[in-house]
């Protein structure tokens, strides 16, 4: 699987690499319609992320806008993305913001008490 999305370049500067995490964990992707009310959301399988960015299994055959939110099982934050890489299934997202290391530490936590480390 690509690490595409786990180097985040800004124009202007050097290459940034991320270290991330295996993770096999189901989310949804939610596309905003117009009004900022929600629109569509659609499965997909969260499989590493990053505090950047991720990458996700989504169906090739469904068109997405370049900017939507993304929600992990589990949590209730929505997290907003951009697409950066498609290819095939093979969906990488870059996030608006970077996440906070505790967010990533608890999706860590529930991975390895669900047994999948």
């Amino acid at each position: 699987m690509s690490m595409i999305v786990h180097v985040a370049q800004a124009p202007g500067q050097s290459a940034v690499a991320h270290q991330h995490y295996f993770i096999e964990r189901p989310c949804r992707i939610l596309v905003i319609g117009s009004q900022l009310k929600a629109k569509t959301r659609y499965q997909c399988l969260l499989r590493h992320i990053s505090i950047a960015g991720a990458m996700l299994d989504f169906n090739a055959a469904i068109i997405l806008p370049k900017h939507f939110f993304l929600e992990i099982d589990g949590f209730n934050e929505e997290i907003g993305c951009a697409e950066v890489h498609r290819s095939g299934t093979e969906l990488g997202v870059r996030f608006n913001m970077l996440l906070a290391q505790e967010f990533l530490s608890r999706l860590i936590r529930m991975q390895f008490a669900s047994g999948g480390f």
